[in-house]
């Protein structure tokens, strides 16, 4: 059995070999990657200050620097150009007016009285109307009433729905004489078409 003088002896020869040997071995450039550095091996003593870049941290490991100063207002920007005025629509046509004319069918007689009407044809509306006491004495006659009509049924009679369809005057012969034939016109236009 070896002395223990001898193996102290044997085992400071190996170790003084083994540490001569392996400082003699010179690593090739590259050559030690990820594979040969254990986890949690390279502390912040191992890394050169200020080799690290933003990249190699996740944003949440990075402080956020204080808020920087409010930047100068942008120059304004340019008007935008007008848009292009719409085309006109085609103008509308305009209806050919027709005048009907209506006379008292008997003479008025001294203190009578009288109401005249003067009827659009039917598709048609009043556009204006006027009366007339008569044709030479008209000045001898008074006119009470000088009003349109509106609406008439399709007997051509005074309705009420709403549309000016004739014209109506009233007169009154004040003791002036016989021979006084009052006259009523209404003037008529095509009635417009309803909208679809």
């Amino acid at each position: 059995m070896p002395r223990h003088s001898t193996v102290v002896a044997y085992a400071a020869l190996f170790i003084a070999l083994g540490g001569t040997s392996y400082a003699a071995v010179k690593l090739p450039k590259n050559s030690v990657g990820a594979s040969q550095i254990k986890t949690g091996a390279v502390g912040s003593s191992e890394v050169k200050n200020g080799s690290l870049r933003k990249a190699d941290f996740r944003g949440s490991d990075l402080p956020v620097g204080p808020q920087g100063p409010k930047g100068d207002r942008g120059a304004d920007g340019t008007n935008g150009t007008n848009g292009t005025n719409g085309t006109n629509g085609a103008p509308g046509t305009v209806g050919q007016a027709t005048v009907q004319f209506t006379q008292s069918a008997a003479d008025l007689g001294n203190g009578a009285e009288v109401s005249v009407d003067a009827q659009c044809p039917l598709g048609q509306q009043g556009i204006g109307g006027g009366v007339r006491g008569d044709l030479t004495n008209s000045e001898l006659t008074k006119v009470t009433a000088s009003r349109p009509i509106i609406s008439q049924t399709a007997a051509g009679a005074p309705g009420d729905d709403g549309t000016f369809t004739g014209w109506r005057g009233t007169f009154v012969n004040e003791n002036n004489g016989a021979g006084i034939r009052p006259e009523v016109w209404v003037v008529c236009a095509a009635a417009p078409t309803p909208a679809p």
